[in-house]
């Protein structure tokens, strides 16, 4: 049972960015489960059920869903063998990365969560792009809740050419390439508490509508 992250949880964060060696972290491993992975695997579990509500498609079990704190230094030119940050990834299995997904990610100095993706998607917004021509003010209202309150990250296209026919409040929308809804924690009460978990199911639940238009638009049909 999640219980909520403690002092140790950042302090061992902490610890590895300045210490990020084997011999530090094979000598702390016992702190690394405990305050770090051990919580994360935890919360992972108790957002299962709401993730499921969403999508049953995206991929929840906890240990495939948490992060590793190993890092791949195979492209990197940093070659610090470990994170000083961890996240877990709610995402499809067939589509991981351009596809929308849910995550929670911390840090020694943050706590923040949110819905969307970043790698190219092109077929699926394209049917994106012809779902507003056809469907004019479908999307805005469903944007205009998913976004209120947090914050909004688009990438997009910069010289792609806006149709007369798409209304003003969704235009800054059609050039885009892919998206992220993110919200950030500032109190250290709710994260070293288990209320922590309704926070984010409810947080998950107000972005869902968005991710199930995504998720519901058919490139081949669009």
């Amino acid at each position: 049972m999640f219980t909520g992250f403690t002092a140790e949880t950042r302090e061992f964060l902490m610890a590895i960015s300045f210490n990020n060696n084997r011999e530090f972290f094979h000598e702390n491993h016992d702190w690394y489960k405990r305050a770090v992975r051990g919580p994360l695997l935890e919360l992972a579990s108790e957002l299962s059920e709401t993730i499921e509500e969403i999508d049953p498609e995206l991929e929840r079990r906890p240990e495939r869903t948490v992060s590793r704190i190993n890092r791949d230094l195979r492209f990197s030119r940093d070659k610090s063998p470990y994170r000083d940050y961890m996240w877990i990834g709610f995402h499809r299995l067939d589509n991981k990365g351009g596809f929308p997904g849910f995550y929670v990610d911390l840090s020694a100095e943050r706590m923040g969560y949110g819905m969307g993706f970043w790698e190219d998607n092109k077929p699926l917004m394209e049917a994106f792009r012809q779902r507003l021509l056809n469907r004019p003010g479908e999307f805005s209202g469903i944007v205009r809740k998913a976004v209120s309150g947090r914050q909004l990250g688009l990438r997009a296209y910069r010289r792609m050419a806006v149709p007369e026919g798409v209304s003003p409040e969704e235009r800054p929308w059609y050039p885009v390439r892919s998206f992220v809804i993110s919200g950030e924690i500032e109190d250290d009460a709710l994260i070293q508490s288990p209320r922590l978990v309704e926070f984010l199911k409810r947080e998950y639940m107000g972005m869902a509508p968005l991710y199930r238009y995504f998720s519901g638009l058919n490139p081949a049909k669009e």
